[in-house]
């Protein structure tokens, strides 16, 4: 027995032996597991399981078999779980009766902990790249987003997603949104959050952080879903903010296009649609196949009187400035469906949606006879500022195009510049 002890002392972290009964009859060391080996000395075995132990665990002790490689989980003396990888083997008296047990055991703790930690983090890479991959095969827009939520949704098992657009730290714009949130929700997120919010809502654990682009927060990204908010465990915590960080990328991205979108479609100076997107819009709206019955309307051009002195005398700027009057006029007196542009230098169209000529003079007939604004912007009184306007109704029989309404608009603009001229030099 005694070589038995000394070999067990060497070839194990730790060895003992139970009896008929499964108490613990010989333990090696002082202390084992924060307990005194007097403690351990006639205590039951199983008392010793923790919580997490399988089932099966307590036949460990009291085995009339051999046992090779198991694991089982006991409980130190402050509670805390120690994994073991143990082998036992069956004692029998001379008689061949059964005795008890004794076996051999390893603190394999440290293993199973860093098999779990490579396990999780294989998981979190896993997710990661899944959602990562969703961002790239997706493009920067409102619609993409909603897949890119969709795979977060599935990803992280919740309920649902909604990506909120801050400008200015101040605006909020909802972008898109996955699954239905509960408006109590939206409520509860209105305050401000430095960094990340938790908190739970009737059945719901509920979570909101703020998305950046080089460090400065450009959004919020918010999940909810079933459970307690202090279910959120750190690989959650770390998954959520990783997406919250693709999502900041992501509205950057959007925001990015968006601003090309505006360069390309609009006028720099005045922010109104340019000749070829007002075209474009002119002909979707106006001359579709499907909207041919149905839409009517008048085309304004409209040209400025004498702007060349405004720029020869007084500079750029002041010709800039008069430019942005008229298209702030012009964008006020616009309704929902109408059009505005700037064609190019100190030419501007509106498409009045839906009205006839008479409809139209009067709508415009405070800029074409706003005198503080002529007054303004005259230089020469031989030769004074003002507004010439060509007002065409649409006519289905001659305006086949856009590009036909647009020239009629245009010619009688001209003609009534070329009319003024001549009233002027008569004088």
């Amino acid at each position: 027995m005694s070589k038995y002890k000394d070999f067990t002392n060497l070839a194990a972290d730790f060895a003992w032996e139970t009896d008929l009964h499964g108490n613990i009859t010989y333990i090696t060391g002082k202390k084992r597991f924060g307990y005194q080996n007097s403690q351990l000395v006639g205590l039951e075995a199983t008392k010793l399981l923790h919580k997490s132990s399988s089932p099966g665990s307590k036949r460990y002790f009291t085995s009339k078999k051999p046992l090779a490689d198991a694991e089982l989980v006991i409980k130190q003396a402050t509670g805390a779980p120690v994994t073991l990888q143990i082998s036992t083997k069956p004692i029998f008296d001379k008689d061949g009766l059964w005795r008890g047990t004794r076996g051999i055991g390893k603190d394999v703790s440290l293993d199973r902990y860093r098999d779990v930690e490579l396990a999780a983090a294989q998981n979190r890479e896993r997710v990661i790249s899944f959602i990562t991959q969703s961002v790239r095969e997706t493009e920067a827009s409102k619609e993409g987003l909603e897949l890119v939520l969709e795979a977060i949704t599935l990803s992280l098992a919740i309920d649902g997603c909604q990506i909120i657009r801050l400008k200015e730290n101040i605006k909020r714009e909802v972008i898109s949104t996955f699954g239905v949130m509960p408006a109590p929700i939206s409520k509860k997120i209105d305050v401000g959050i430095n960094n990340r919010l938790i908190f739970d809502h009737r059945n719901l654990r509920c979570i909101a952080q703020v998305t950046k682009y080089h460090r400065e927060v450009n959004g919020l990204l918010v999940s909810w879903g079933k459970g307690a908010s202090g279910n959120w465990n750190d690989d959650d915590l770390f998954l959520f903010e990783r997406s919250a960080e693709l999502i900041g990328i992501e509205l950057e991205h959007l925001a990015n296009r968006e601003r090309l979108e505006w360069l390309s479609t609009t006028d720099h100076l005045t922010g109104l649609l340019n000749r070829g997107t007002f075209e474009t819009y002119l002909t979707d709206r106006v001359f579709a196949k499907t909207s041919k019955k149905m839409t009517t309307g008048v085309l304004v051009f409209i040209d400025f009187d004498n702007f060349k002195l405004i720029n020869d005398s007084q500079g750029h700027k002041v010709g800039d400035k008069a430019l942005i009057k008229l298209a702030n006029f012009l964008t006020t007196l616009a309704r929902p469906g109408d059009l505005v542009s700037r064609f190019g230098g100190d030419e501007f169209a509106i498409w009045l949606n839906d009205v006839d000529k008479s409809q139209a003079r009067k709508l415009l007939q405070p800029l074409l006879f706003n005198k503080n604004f002529i007054r303004e912007f005259s230089v020469d009184q031989r030769k004074p500022f003002g507004i010439s306007a060509g007002i065409v109704s649409l006519d289905r029989s001659r305006d086949e195009t856009s590009s036909d309404l647009i020239e009629r608009a245009d010619v009688l603009m001209y003609q009534r510049k070329r009319n003024k001229k001549r009233r002027q030099a008569s004088k």
